[in-house]
C-alpha cells in the first residue's frame, strides 16, 4: 500500500445507501401513507415486464396487484426491518416472481426475483439435517467445521469457509470446505481492513448477503429525489462497494453468499461461501443459509460459555487448593513456598515472584534477579491499584531487554497488605509464525486522478513472524489472580486473628485452652452435631486444702502438673481445657462410649497418684462428669458434663458418672417428640401446604405444578417445619408411614387441581427420604398408589431427592426404578452437597433445583451474569431443567430469567398455598389473569 493510500477512506462509502441494486432482480418501492410508487429500478421492464417509468407515481396495487399490496402493508404494520417474504406476482407471460418486503423510513421496499425452479429448490429436509448435525460439536471450532460442510451441501457453492474476527479485528479462517482442485484457505488471517467497520455494522443488522456476479453492472433506482438516502439494508439485492467486487475479482471469485455471526451484539465472524462462476442464491437457499447462521450464533455463544466455564471451573479447582494450602505452614510465606506448582498452574505462568512479610520468593523460570526489580520499580511506580497484564513486556520497555526470553509477559497483582507485598507472574516469549492471506500492510493503492481507491491484487501466502510477546493473559486468569489476593488478605487477617487469640484463648497460668476456646469449638457445627463429641468435666477432689496448707505457690504448681498429666494422656486431637480454678475439661470426638468411659478411666487413675511439686508431694483425686452429645438431649455440652460431675462428687468423688437423662428433671424433647410423633398421624396433624412452581417465559411466569411442603401442627408447639420433624421421624423410624401419608395425599390432590385446570398439565412434586427410597418395596407401592389413579398420568409426578443421598446404591438403584414408570426425579438443593458440575451428566434424574443460595451469593457484577448462565448452560447440556428456588424479589426474578433457568419458585412468586388458596391461583392462571393474593 502506498503512503497515500488511506484505508479509512472505505468507512465512508454508502453501502447502505448505494442508490442502485444488482441485475439479477428489480426493486420498486411505495410510499406508506399515499401507496404511489417512489422508486423503480431501471431493470423493472426486464424483470416485471412494466417500464420504470410507467411505474412511478402509480399505485402500488397495480403494479403488484391488491392482493400483495394488502400483504405488503400488513409487513409493515408487524414493523419488522428484516426481508419478510409476503408471496408471488406472475408476469404476463406466465414467469413467476418472488415477492420480499423491508422497511427503509417512509417507504415500503419490495425486491422482485425471478423464481428458478432447479437453481432454488433444495431437497426437503435438507436443512434440518445439516443443523441436526450441530449438536456433535463440543468445540466453537467444530461446529464450524460442521457448519461450513452443511453449507456447501445447501448451497452447492465452490467453497465454504469459516472466518472468526480476533480481538485485534483480523480475521482467520478456522474452518473450509472447498471443491478438491481449489487452493485452500484454511489457517490464513486476512487483516481487519479487508472488511471495514462499517461492512461488520452491516452484517448485524442483515446477517445474509450475496452477490450474483462480481462483474455485474449496478441498476440504478429511479424515482423520487434523495435515492442516496434510501436505506437498502435488508434488501437481498442491494448494490455492494466497486472495490469489494474488485477484492473478490482479484481472489478469482465470481459469486459469493455471507452469513455474519453474532455473539450478542459482537460480530463473532462469518460463515463465507465462494464460487468461482456466477451463481445467484435464490430466497430459498438465502433463507436456508440464513437459519443455519443463527443457530450456528447461538450455538457459538453457548458453546463458548461451555468452554469458558469449563476452564473457570479447573482454573477454580486450582485456585480452591492453593487457597486451602494458605492456612498450612508456621508463616504465610511457609505456606506459599509449600504449594508451589499450584501458584504457576493457577494463571498458567512459567515462574513468579513474591514479595511477603519482608520476604522475596521465587519460582520456576523468572528473568534475572536485577532485570526483575528494576521492572517491578518501574511498573510499580505507575501501576494500577489491582491488577496490570502485560504480554509485552520488553515492547513496551525496551530498556528492559533481559526480560524478553523468560518475562515477554507479566502478570502483577499488589497485595493490599502494603510494604511492597506483591505477586509476579512471569510467562517467556511465544514466536509465532503468522501466515497471512496476502500482505497486510498492503491494502490497496489509491490513484490521486481517478480519485479511486484499488483493493491489493495479490493474496499470495506471507508469513510474519510475530516476537517479543507472550500468550495473552485471559479474563479468568486475571479473575483468578484477583480471587488469590483476596485470600491471601483474608488469611493475612486470619492469621493477625488468630495470634490475638492467642491471647484472649489460653490460660497464662497452665497453657491450656480457657473457657472462651472451648465455647468457640463447641459452636463449630463439626463438634457440637455429631453423634461422636464427648466432654470429661473434671472437679480436682482436696485440691482447697492443699491450697491452703501448702499455699498458694504450691497451688499453682500442683495446677501446672494436673495439666501436663492431661495433655500427656489424651490424645493429641483431643482439647484440655482449664475453665478456671481447680476445674478442668477434655473435649473429644471419634470414640464411643466404652472408649470415652476408659478414657475417663485412665484419667481418674493418673489424678489419684501423688504429684511432687517443689519437693512436696500432694495427693488428690478428681471427680470427673461424662457427657455424650448423643444423649444429653437439648442440653449444653459442658453443663449435662457438669451435671454429672456433682453426681459423681455426690457419690464420694475420686470417680466417673456418665450423664442419664434420669440426672436431669426434664424429660429431653427426643423422648416427648417421639410419643408425639406416633399419635399425630392418628390425629390428623399433619397436612400438606403447596407452593406453586412456573414457567420462566419472556416478561410472564406460567404456572406449572406445585411442591407440597409437609406441616405438623404440634398441639404445644405449633406449626413445626419439616427440618425440626423429619430427622426425629427418621431416626425414630416414623418416616415410612409419614412419607407414605405425604405421597398419597399428594397425588390426590393434583388429580383434584388437574381437574380444576385441565389444560395447564399441572405436576406435583413431593420430597422423599433416602430411607423410604432404600426400604425394599418402594417402587413397587408407588406403581399401586399410582394404578389406583388411572387418569393420572405418571409424568404428573416428580419426586424430590437430596444430592446428598446419590452416593447410596439402593437409592440409585429405586431411582432407575421410579424413572422406569415415568416418573420425574428432582435433585433438590443442588450445590449445596456432594455434587459437582462435572457430575450432572451421570445423575439419575431429569431436574436440577439450584438452591437459593445461589442467589444470596450473586451480586450485579456482570461475570455473576455469565457464571449463572454457563451454570444453566451445562445443565441444559446434559437434557436436564433447572429449577431456581428462594426467589424473592422482582431483581432475582428478572436475574434467573436472563441466565436461563426454566422455572422458578419463590416469596416473591408465592408463598405455600392452602388447597382453595391453590385452587384459585389455578382458575386465574386459566384466565391469564394476575395471580390472588397468596392465602396461607
Amino acid at each position: 500500500m502506498t503512503a497515500a493510500c488511506d484505508p479509512s477512506i472505505c468507512e465512508t462509502e454508502p453501502i447502505a445507501t448505494p442508490g442502485a441494486i444488482q441485475p439479477h432482480g428489480a426493486l420498486v418501492t411505495a410510499q406508506a401513507d399515499s401507496g404511489l410508487v417512489a422508486h423503480a429500478s431501471a431493470n423493472l421492464a426486464e424483470i416485471l415486464g412494466l417500464p420504470a417509468a410507467a411505474a412511478l407515481g402509480r399505485p402500488i396495487c397495480d403494479v403488484i396487484g391488491h392482493v400483495n399490496e394488502v400483504l405488503l402493508r400488513e409487513a409493515r404494520r408487524r414493523g419488522s426491518e428484516t426481508l419478510e417474504s409476503i408471496g408471488s406476482l406472475r408476469r404476463a407471460d406466465g414467469r413467476l416472481l418472488h415477492l420480499h418486503a423491508f422497511q427503509s423510513g417512509d417507504y415500503m421496499c419490495l425486491d422482485l426475483e425471478a423464481v428458478r425452479d432447479e437453481d432454488d429448490r433444495l431437497p426437503p429436509g435438507l436443512t434440518q439435517s445439516v443443523i441436526e448435525t450441530f449438536s456433535a460439536a463440543v468445540t466453537q471450532v467444530e461446529l464450524c467445521e460442521l457448519a461450513v460442510h452443511g453449507l456447501r451441501q445447501v448451497t452447492g457453492y465452490d467453497r465454504v469457509m469459516a472466518y472468526r474476527f480476533g480481538p485485534d479485528g483480523h480475521g482467520e479462517v478456522i474452518a473450509e470446505d472447498l471443491r478438491p482442485d481449489l487452493e485452500p484457505y484454511l489457517g490464513l488471517r486476512y487483516p481487519a481492513s479487508d472488511i471495514p467497520q462499517i461492512a461488520r455494522a452491516l452484517y448485524l443488522r442483515q446477517r445474509v448477503g450475496s452477490i450474483a456476479d462480481s462483474h455485474y453492472k449496478p441498476v440504478p433506482l429511479l424515482g423520487h429525489p434523495g435515492i442516496d438516502a434510501l436505506d437498502l439494508t435488508h434488501s437481498a439485492l442491494r448494490s455492494v462497494s466497486p472495490i469489494h467486487l474488485e477484492y473478490m475479482r482479484n481472489m478469482h471469485t465470481a459469486a459469493s453468499l455471507t452469513i455474519g455471526l453474532a455473539d450478542g451484539d459482537r460480530l463473532w465472524g462469518m460463515l463465507v461461501c465462494h464460487n468461482m462462476t456466477p451463481r445467484t442464491a435464490g430466497p430459498e437457499r438465502r433463507a436456508a443459509a440464513g437459519m443455519i447462521g443463527q443457530v450456528v450464533s447461538l450455538l457459538l455463544s453457548r458453546l463458548g460459555e461451555v468452554e469458558n466455564a469449563a476452564e473457570k471451573l479447573a482454573r477454580q479447582a486450582t485456585l480452591s487448593t492453593l487457597v486451602d494450602r494458605l492456612s498450612i505452614g508456621d508463616t504465610l510465606a511457609a505456606a506459599i513456598t509449600a504449594a508451589d506448582p499450584l501458584l504457576l498452574d493457577l494463571v498458567g505462568a512459567s515462574g513468579a515472584v513474591v514479595r511477603l512479610e519482608g520476604q522475596e520468593l521465587h519460582f520456576g523460570r523468572i528473568p534475572p534477579a536485577d532485570a526483575v526489580r528494576r521492572a517491578l520499580e518501574i511498573l510499580g511506580s505507575t501501576r494500577p491499584p489491582e491488577i496490570l497484564a502485560i504480554d509485552d513486556v520488553t515492547l513496551r520497555h525496551p530498556e528492559l531487554p533481559e526480560l524478553a526470553a523468560a518475562g515477554s509477559g507479566l502478570l502483577l497483582l499488589p497485595l493490599p497488605s502494603g510494604d511492597g507485598d506483591l505477586i509476579a507472574w512471569f510467562r517467556p516469549e511465544h514466536v509465532q509464525t503468522i501466515t497471512w492471506g496476502g500482505n497486510p500492510a498492503e491494502h490497496g493503492t489509491w490513484n490521486p486522478q481517478t480519485r479511486r481507491m484499488s483493493p491489493r491484487a495479490s493474496f499470495d501466502a506471507w508469513k510474519e513472524t510475530v516476537t517479543g510477546r507472550s500468550l495473552p493473559w485471559t479474563s479468568i486468569e486475571l479473575a483468578c489472580a484477583h480471587d488469590l489476593g483476596e485470600a491471601i488478605t483474608a488469611e493475612m487477617a486470619q492469621r493477625t486473628r488468630a495470634a490475638l487469640a492467642r491471647l484472649r484463648h489460653y490460660d497464662p497460668l497452665t497453657g491450656l485452652a480457657n473457657r472462651s476456646f472451648l465455647q468457640e469449638c463447641l459452636a463449630n457445627a463439626t463438634l457440637a452435631g455429631g453423634p461422636d463429641v464427648a466432654l470429661l468435666f473434671i472437679d480436682l477432689d482436696r485440691f482447697k486444702a492443699v491450697n491452703d496448707s501448702m499455699g498458694h505457690g504450691v497451688g499453682d504448681g500442683l495446677l501446672i502438673e494436673v495439666a501436663h498429666s492431661l495433655v500427656a494422656s489424651v490424645r493429641p486431637e483431643d482439647l484440655v481445657v482449664r475453665l478456671g480454678g481447680d476445674e478442668f475439661v477434655v473435649l473429644c470426638h471419634g470414640l464411643d462410649r466404652a472408649a470415652v468411659m476408659g478414657l475417663a478411666e485412665r484419667l481418674r487413675q493418673v489424678l489419684e497418684r501423688p504429684f511432687e511439686v517443689t519437693g512436696r508431694k500432694c495427693h488428690i483425686s478428681a471427680s470427673i462428669g461424662i457427657a455424650m452429645s448423643d444423649s444429653i438431649g437439648e442440653l449444653d455440652l459442658v453443663r449435662a458434663a457438669d451435671i454429672a460431675m456433682y453426681a459423681a462428687k455426690k457419690n464420694g468423688g475420686n470417680r466417673g458418672e456418665l450423664f442419664r437423662p434420669s440426672l436431669y428433671e426434664e424429660t429431653t424433647q427426643l423422648v416427648e417428640l417421639d410419643n408425639d410423633l406416633r399419635n399425630a398421624l392418628e390425629n390428623g396433624q399433619f397436612h400438606l401446604a403447596y407452593q406453586p412452581i412456573f414457567a420462566l417465559a419472556p416478561g410472564t411466569e406460567r404456572l406449572v405444578g406445585f411442591e407440597a411442603l409437609l406441616r405438623w401442627e404440634h398441639p404445644h408447639y405449633g406449626s413445626l417445619q419439616p427440618g425440626v420433624f423429619i430427622p426425629m421421624a427418621e431416626k425414630l423410624g416414623h418416616i415410612h408411614v409419614l412419607g407414605d401419608w405425604a405421597l398419597r395425599n399428594a397425588l390426590r390432590q393434583v388429580q383434584a387441581f388437574r381437574s380444576a385446570g385441565p389444560e395447564l398439565d399441572l405436576k406435583i412434586n413431593v420430597n422423599v427420604s433416602p430411607l423410604q427410597l432404600a426400604k425394599p418395596g418402594f417402587a413397587a407401592r408407588l406403581t399401586d398408589m399410582l394404578g389406583q389413579m388411572p387418569d393420572l398420568p405418571s409424568h404428573a409426578l416428580c419426586l424430590e431427592i437430596t444430592e446428598t443421598c446419590l452416593s447410596d446404591e439402593a437409592v440409585s438403584e429405586a431411582l432407575g426404578a421410579i424413572r422406569a414408570l415415568g416418573v420425574q426425579v428432582a435433585i433438590d438443593d443442588f450445590g449445596t452437597g456432594f455434587s459437582s458440575l462435572a457430575c450432572l451428566r451421570r445423575l439419575p434424574a431429569d431436574i436440577v433445583k439450584l438452591d437459593r443460595a445461589f442467589l444470596k451469593n450473586s451480586s450485579a457484577e456482570p461475570q455473576d451474569d455469565r457464571f449463572f448462565a454457563a451454570v444453566n448452560s451445562l445443565i441444559h447440556a446434559v437434557d436436564l431443567k433447572v429449577v431456581q428456588e428462594g426467589v424473592e424479589t422482582p431483581a432475582q426474578i428478572d436475574f434467573i430469567r436472563a441466565t436461563g433457568a426454566d422455572f422458578a419458585q419463590g416469596f416473591h412468586l408465592a408463598r405455600p398455598l392452602s388447597i382453595p388458596a391453590a385452587l384459585d391461583l389455578i382458575s386465574a392462571s386459566r384466565q391469564d389473569r394476575p395471580r390472588p393474593p397468596d392465602r396461607t
